[in-house]
């Protein structure tokens, strides 16, 4: 879809500062009189069986960041669960907003289904809001939504808060185009965005393949080799040692989380603080979720790594991944940090063969609840370990080949982060009147995959979530403190 957008021939300013001036033809109204009804969710008693297995949705703040468009739940409870509670059924087209931890992650209900008290959920009144249009302007306001938060525990936004909320209502059939063009604005980029992801798995497994070939010397074709006893390692050259990963390590210890309401511990930090969400594809460690002042280490709250060192998550949906840490810093439980001996081992020559070992250690993982690897399982992994000498040359020959790899995963990542960014500023843009759709003419084919409910239909649901979570990094960051 291809089209320039203009601002409307006339604007009013409503005297809302957050919103700024609207078309004059808006109306600006607080929330409770565009819905039929906002709706506090609740928890079932989680020592009742009878409660849980059940097949109702239930949705909680982190089920709102792993989808847009709510047909499932991590948990279901059953009707004996719903009565046992102020928990109500709303219906399809609602709008589920989180309102707390964090405030402003939005889904819209593609059945109906009930919530977490994490959560409200706002029943648009038809005659008002459009369901796909309410969904788009609450995403739009998710910053001024938490300005609204209060609370000396956690922010929150109460029910009255947020039902006196002023939101801009334009007429009901410019709500409809509105939905039908940022739906397919939706769509079209997220389908870019899927397949730069798939350009960058792809490049990632040929990094991987380099990866295998170098640190297994599996280049030196003449030498000798030797079984190691790993599956992900194989043959190694003869001259190779094989040693566990704690014998190579200096310092082995797990992360802690000084406690959030000792503002001391947190205020004018220096120190960085690591959590699974700071783990991810990169060789090294991402941005830290906090940052520690020295107090927290100096009362015992908080451990400190001397880098080099390895940390693993060993707790959590990621629990496998590792990076390596070059300097000084912490973490919280979710990680084991590996402070690795110089003396034995080039710290990147570590830190490539254990990221060799994300899958296997994902599937020993116990699952009860949340996958929890045993420490003495990672701690235990053989390392093939070459003389330092040849290690040194491994690794420069190794980063000389990913170098170009890496450059175009880079692009491709900017790429992304830039097609997220448009659509955030031009969602924001439209829902708010400063950019008027009422000219663009959109395929008649599908009617943008809006029903007549204004709530998309399946296929358009799956397109729209088959990108990736829309809040799942925030959710999981907040988790963390």
């Amino acid at each position: 879809m291809s089209v320039k957008l203009r601002p409307y021939t006339e604007y009013k300013d409503p005297g809302v500062p957050w919103l700024g001036r609207v078309p004059s033809d808006w109306d600006v109204v607080r929330l409770k009189h565009a819905s039929d009804q906002i709706v506090c969710g609740a928890t079932p008693a989680s020592s009742a069986a009878e409660n849980w297995d059940g097949d109702i949705v239930w949705a909680t703040p982190a089920d709102v960041g792993k989808s847009r468009w709510l047909r499932d739940s991590q948990r279901q409870i059953t009707d004996a669960g719903l009565a046992s509670c102020s928990a109500r059924l709303v219906p399809r087209g609602s709008i589920i907003l989180t309102c707390r931890a964090p405030i402003g992650g939005v889904a819209l209900a593609a059945m109906p289904l009930c919530t977490s008290q994490g959560c409200k959920s706002i029943i648009p009144n038809a005659s008002r809001l459009h369901s796909v249009f309410g969904f788009y302007l609450m995403g739009a306001m998710k910053h001024h939504l938490q300005s609204l938060g209060s609370g000396t525990t956690f922010p929150e936004i109460s029910t009255d808060v947020l039902a006196g909320t002023e939101i801009p209502i334009p007429p009901l059939h410019m709500q409809r185009q509105i939905a039908a063009f940022l739906t397919r604005v939706d769509l079209t980029v997220r389908r870019l965005i899927r397949a730069k992801r798939r350009q960058i798995e792809l490049l990632n497994e040929q990094k991987q393949g380099i990866i295998a070939q170098m640190l297994t010397g599996k280049s030196e074709s003449a030498v000798s080799r030797k079984s190691s006893g790993a599956d992900w390692l194989g043959d190694v050259p003869s001259h190779w040692d094989i040693v566990p990963l704690k014998h190579l390590s200096r310092w082995i210890q797990n992360g802690t989380t000084p406690p959030t309401s000792e503002r001391r511990y947190y205020d004018n930090g220096t120190i960085p603080w690591f959590g699974p969400s700071s783990i991810g594809d990169e060789f090294s460690a991402g941005t830290p979720v906090r940052l520690l002042a020295e107090e927290a280490f100096r009362d015992g709250k908080a451990r400190l790594i001397h880098g080099p060192a390895l940390l693993v998550v060993v707790i959590g949906a990621t629990a496998g991944k590792s990076a390596l840490l070059p300097g000084i810093g912490s973490s919280n439980q979710q990680l084991t940090a590996y402070e690795l001996r110089r003396d034995r081992v080039v710290p990147e020559f570590v830190a490539y063969q254990v990221r060799m070992t994300e899958k296997w250690l994902r599937s020993s993982a116990s699952t009860a609840t949340i996958p929890i690897l045993d420490t003495y399982t990672v701690s235990g992994l053989p390392i093939a370990v070459p003389p330092l000498v040849e290690q040194m040359a491994i690794v420069d020959e190794v980063n000389r080949a990913l170098k170009p790899l890496s450059a175009t995963i880079d692009l491709m990542h900017q790429q992304v982060a830039l097609l997220r960014e448009y659509r955030t500023r031009l969602i924001a843009d439209v829902v708010t009147g400063k950019l008027d759709v009422s000219n663009v003419e959109l395929p008649d084919s599908d009617g943008a995959g809006l029903l007549a409910d204004g709530v998309c239909d399946a296929d358009f649901v799956s397109d729209l979530d088959d990108d990736e979570p829309s809040d799942t990094e925030e959710v999981e960051a907040d988790a963390e403190d």
